[in-house]
Protein backbone atom coordinates (compact mmCIF):
# COMPACT_ATOMS: atom_id res chain seq x y z
CA UNK A 1 0.00 0.00 0.00
CA UNK A 2 1.34 3.42 -0.94
CA UNK A 3 2.07 5.77 1.93
CA UNK A 4 -0.44 8.33 0.62
CA UNK A 5 -3.27 5.75 0.56
CA UNK A 6 -2.08 4.45 3.93
CA UNK A 7 -2.49 7.90 5.49
CA UNK A 8 -5.86 8.43 3.84
CA UNK A 9 -7.33 5.19 5.17
CA UNK A 10 -5.82 5.87 8.57
CA UNK A 11 -7.59 9.25 8.69
CA UNK A 12 -10.90 7.64 7.69
CA UNK A 13 -10.47 4.90 10.32
CA UNK A 14 -9.66 7.40 13.07
CA UNK A 15 -12.63 9.62 12.10
CA UNK A 16 -15.04 6.68 12.25
CA UNK A 17 -13.67 5.56 15.62
CA UNK A 18 -13.99 9.05 17.11
CA UNK A 19 -17.54 9.27 15.73
CA UNK A 20 -18.40 5.95 17.40
CA UNK A 21 -16.90 7.16 20.70
CA UNK A 22 -19.03 10.30 20.36
CA UNK A 23 -22.18 8.19 19.90
CA UNK A 24 -21.37 6.12 22.99
CA UNK A 25 -20.81 9.33 24.96
CA UNK A 26 -24.17 10.77 23.83
CA UNK A 27 -25.88 7.50 24.79
CA UNK A 28 -24.16 7.62 28.18
CA UNK A 29 -25.39 11.17 28.81
CA UNK A 30 -28.99 10.29 27.83
CA UNK A 31 -28.93 7.15 29.99
CA UNK A 32 -27.44 9.12 32.89
CA UNK A 33 -30.23 11.71 32.69
CA UNK A 34 -32.81 8.91 32.56
CA UNK A 35 -31.44 7.34 35.73
CA UNK A 36 -31.17 10.74 37.42
CA UNK A 37 -34.94 10.73 37.95
CA UNK A 38 -33.94 9.22 41.30
CA UNK A 39 -31.50 11.82 42.75
CA UNK A 40 -29.99 9.22 45.07
CA UNK A 41 -29.15 6.68 42.39
CA UNK A 42 -25.43 7.52 42.40
CA UNK A 43 -25.29 6.23 45.97
CA UNK A 44 -26.61 2.80 44.96
CA UNK A 45 -25.14 -0.25 43.23
CA UNK A 46 -26.89 0.94 40.07
CA UNK A 47 -24.26 3.66 39.63
CA UNK A 48 -21.39 1.15 39.70
CA UNK A 49 -23.28 -0.97 37.17
CA UNK A 50 -23.76 2.10 34.97
CA UNK A 51 -20.02 2.92 35.06
CA UNK A 52 -19.03 -0.67 34.26
CA UNK A 53 -21.55 -0.83 31.40
CA UNK A 54 -20.36 2.43 29.84
CA UNK A 55 -16.73 1.31 30.15
CA UNK A 56 -17.54 -2.00 28.46
CA UNK A 57 -19.04 -0.05 25.54
CA UNK A 58 -16.16 2.41 25.20
CA UNK A 59 -13.17 0.07 25.68
CA UNK A 60 -13.42 -1.66 22.26
CA UNK A 61 -13.41 1.71 20.52
CA UNK A 62 -10.53 2.91 22.68
CA UNK A 63 -8.59 -0.18 21.64
CA UNK A 64 -9.31 0.58 17.98
CA UNK A 65 -8.28 4.21 18.53
CA UNK A 66 -5.03 3.05 20.07
CA UNK A 67 -4.41 0.74 17.12
CA UNK A 68 -4.98 3.73 14.84
CA UNK A 69 -2.63 5.88 16.92
CA UNK A 70 -0.21 2.97 17.05
CA UNK A 71 -0.06 3.09 13.26
CA UNK A 72 0.03 6.88 13.09
CA UNK A 73 2.45 7.94 15.84
CA UNK A 74 5.41 5.61 15.14
CA UNK A 75 5.29 6.35 11.39
CA UNK A 76 7.05 9.63 12.19
CA UNK A 77 10.11 7.61 13.19
CA UNK A 78 9.94 4.30 11.33
CA UNK A 79 9.76 3.22 7.71
CA UNK A 80 6.47 1.55 6.78
CA UNK A 81 7.83 -2.02 6.86
CA UNK A 82 9.37 -1.51 10.30
CA UNK A 83 6.22 0.31 11.42
CA UNK A 84 4.00 -2.69 10.65
CA UNK A 85 6.35 -5.05 12.54
CA UNK A 86 6.62 -2.64 15.48
CA UNK A 87 2.84 -2.26 15.67
CA UNK A 88 2.30 -6.02 15.41
CA UNK A 89 4.75 -6.63 18.27
CA UNK A 90 3.11 -4.02 20.50
CA UNK A 91 -0.37 -5.36 19.75
CA UNK A 92 0.82 -8.90 20.41
CA UNK A 93 2.07 -7.98 23.88
CA UNK A 94 -1.13 -6.01 24.47
CA UNK A 95 -3.34 -8.99 23.63
CA UNK A 96 -1.30 -11.25 25.94
CA UNK A 97 -1.63 -8.73 28.78
CA UNK A 98 -5.38 -8.41 28.20
CA UNK A 99 -5.83 -12.17 28.55
CA UNK A 100 -3.49 -12.46 31.56
CA UNK A 101 -4.26 -9.29 33.53
CA UNK A 102 -7.32 -7.69 31.98
CA UNK A 103 -8.13 -5.04 29.40
CA UNK A 104 -6.95 -2.11 31.52
CA UNK A 105 -3.45 -3.61 31.86
CA UNK A 106 -3.30 -4.22 28.09
CA UNK A 107 -4.50 -0.75 27.22
CA UNK A 108 -2.16 0.74 29.83
CA UNK A 109 0.81 -0.95 28.15
CA UNK A 110 0.03 0.21 24.63
CA UNK A 111 -0.67 3.72 25.92
CA UNK A 112 2.65 3.83 27.77
CA UNK A 113 4.44 2.79 24.57
CA UNK A 114 2.60 5.46 22.55
CA UNK A 115 3.37 8.16 25.12
CA UNK A 116 7.05 7.24 25.02
CA UNK A 117 7.19 7.25 21.21
CA UNK A 118 5.18 10.46 20.87
CA UNK A 119 7.30 12.23 23.49
CA UNK A 120 10.36 11.31 21.44
CA UNK A 121 8.61 12.63 18.31
CA UNK A 122 7.76 15.90 20.08
CA UNK A 123 11.34 16.39 21.27
CA UNK A 124 12.76 15.67 17.81
CA UNK A 125 10.17 17.98 16.24
CA UNK A 126 11.07 20.76 18.66
CA UNK A 127 14.73 20.29 17.72
CA UNK A 128 13.80 20.38 14.01
CA UNK A 129 15.33 16.96 13.49
CA UNK A 130 15.38 15.52 9.96
CA UNK A 131 14.91 12.01 11.38
CA UNK A 132 11.13 12.35 11.57
CA UNK A 133 8.60 12.52 8.75
CA UNK A 134 5.38 14.52 8.41
CA UNK A 135 2.81 14.86 5.65
CA UNK A 136 2.57 18.63 6.11
CA UNK A 137 5.37 21.14 5.74
CA UNK A 138 6.08 23.87 8.26
CA UNK A 139 7.63 23.80 11.72
CA UNK A 140 4.55 25.17 13.54
CA UNK A 141 2.17 22.69 11.90
CA UNK A 142 4.45 19.78 12.73
CA UNK A 143 4.79 20.97 16.31
CA UNK A 144 1.01 21.28 16.54
CA UNK A 145 0.52 17.73 15.26
CA UNK A 146 3.02 16.40 17.80
CA UNK A 147 1.35 18.27 20.68
CA UNK A 148 -2.11 17.12 19.59
CA UNK A 149 -1.18 13.44 19.36
CA UNK A 150 0.61 13.47 22.71
CA UNK A 151 -2.34 15.20 24.37
CA UNK A 152 -4.84 12.66 23.04
CA UNK A 153 -2.75 9.70 24.23
CA UNK A 154 -2.29 11.27 27.69
CA UNK A 155 -6.04 11.86 28.01
CA UNK A 156 -6.85 8.26 27.07
CA UNK A 157 -4.12 6.93 29.40
CA UNK A 158 -5.52 9.08 32.21
CA UNK A 159 -9.01 7.68 31.64
CA UNK A 160 -7.91 4.06 31.40
CA UNK A 161 -5.21 3.79 34.09
CA UNK A 162 -5.21 6.83 36.36
CA UNK A 163 -8.82 7.39 37.44
CA UNK A 164 -7.92 6.75 41.09
CA UNK A 165 -4.55 8.49 40.93
CA UNK A 166 -4.27 11.63 43.12
CA UNK A 167 -2.82 13.47 40.08
CA UNK A 168 -5.76 12.45 37.87
CA UNK A 169 -7.12 16.00 37.46
CA UNK A 170 -3.67 17.52 36.90
CA UNK A 171 -2.88 14.94 34.21
CA UNK A 172 -6.29 15.53 32.62
CA UNK A 173 -5.62 19.27 32.32
CA UNK A 174 -2.11 18.63 31.02
CA UNK A 175 -3.52 16.50 28.22
CA UNK A 176 -6.27 19.02 27.54
CA UNK A 177 -3.79 21.91 27.27
CA UNK A 178 -1.65 19.89 24.86
CA UNK A 179 -4.68 19.10 22.68
CA UNK A 180 -5.84 22.73 22.64
CA UNK A 181 -2.33 24.00 21.90
CA UNK A 182 -1.91 21.36 19.19
CA UNK A 183 -5.14 22.44 17.50
CA UNK A 184 -4.18 26.12 17.64
CA UNK A 185 -0.72 25.44 16.21
CA UNK A 186 -2.16 23.17 13.50
CA UNK A 187 -4.98 25.46 12.33
CA UNK A 188 -3.35 28.87 12.83
CA UNK A 189 0.34 28.38 12.00
CA UNK A 190 0.60 31.79 10.32
CA UNK A 191 -0.67 33.66 13.36
CA UNK A 192 1.54 31.67 15.72
CA UNK A 193 4.57 32.40 13.55
CA UNK A 194 3.72 36.13 13.52
CA UNK A 195 3.30 36.11 17.29
CA UNK A 196 6.68 34.42 17.79
CA UNK A 197 8.29 37.02 15.53
CA UNK A 198 6.78 39.83 17.64
CA UNK A 199 7.98 38.19 20.86
CA UNK A 200 11.52 37.94 19.49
Amino acid sequence: MKLKNYDYYLIILTTLILFAIGLVSVYGIIYYNYLSVDPQWTQTALYGKYIDEMNSYIYPFLLLLLISLGLCIPKRLFEQDILVKFTAAVLGVTVVLIFLKGIEAGLGFILAVMITVQTAVLILTFKKSQAIRFEKEGYIIRLGSSLLHLGVVILVFNFVSLRDNPFHILIFWTGTILVVAGNIFSFYPGRITSLLVLIK
